[in-house]
């Protein structure tokens, strides 16, 4: 009798109760990554609505565990629920995105100033090498993958946060408000904002290089807050389409 009772709640434990559906962890997990995936990279756009029947017959489940799903997202505030009416992405709220830009501002440039006391030549070696391969990254057209453009600019970022011992601060970055990684990925497919971001990177590593702490808010404001300057252009007819202001 205990053997038997074991093997049933062994069999239940690999399955996940969700709002009165009943389907696997992994599955429940997998459908909650795919579109989670699917909003930060914007193939799922701001304010689209989400057909819950289309989920349904994609994924092979009933309604309820594709409810219980978007009731996470919400809870994530990627997604709306509307009553009545259904469920939409999220709107981008601009006021977040400008507060996470302030604070990071306000970071980077510390973070810079301690890093260019310690870099040894080596480091600042790194930094030309890791230019040099988010430029030819660009130039290197029939292969171009925007998403790997993303992770090398990133990459350079990570080089100083590690040397000065702030890699904690630097996964809370990486784990950014869902607001500002989508305004980020909206800056580099809609404002095609590769060329500003190899200027920029190459002008942070000059200023590293030549150990020029003057000019590190400048250099570093133009970075961050470009991209509000060519959100607010190339969205200027359509921004209530996609952005909250508050």
């Amino acid at each position: 009798m205990d053997t038997r009772l074991s093997y049933i709640t062994a069999k239940l434990s690999a399955r996940y109760i969700w709002k009165g559906g009943l389907i696997s962890i992994s599955l429940a997990q997998k459908i909650y990554s795919e579109i989670e995936n699917d909003i930060l990279m914007l193939n799922l756009k701001p304010g689209q609505l989400i057909s819950e029947n289309s989920l349904c017959i994609k994924y092979n489940v009933s309604r309820t565990p594709i409810r219980g799903v978007l009731s996470k997202l919400s809870g994530a505030r990627l997604v709306d629920i509307i009553p009545k009416s259904g469920s939409r992405v999220s709107m981008i709220n601009m006021e977040i995105v400008k507060q996470i830009i302030y604070e990071r501002f306000a970071l980077e440039c510390m973070v810079l100033r301690d890093y260019i006391n310690i870099a040894s030549d080596s480091d600042i070696e790194k930094l030309e090498k890791t230019v040099i391969k988010l430029t030819k990254s660009y130039e290197n057209t029939k292969a171009f993958k925007p998403d790997k453009f993303k992770a090398i600019d990133l990459s350079m970022h990570e080089l100083w946060y590690k040397k000065t011992g702030h890699t904690y601060l630097w996964e809370q970055i990486r784990k950014s408000d869902s607001n500002y990684t989508r305004f980020c990925m909206l800056d580099m497919l809609e404002c095609k904002n590769y060329e500003y971001v190899i200027l920029e990177h190459r002008q942070m590593y000059e200023v590293i290089k030549n150990r020029d702490t003057s000019k590190i808010e400048e250099i570093v404001k133009k970075h961050l807050y470009g991209g509000i300057e060519r959100i607010n252009v190339a969205f200027n007819n359509k921004f209530d389409e996609m952005f909250i202001e508050y």
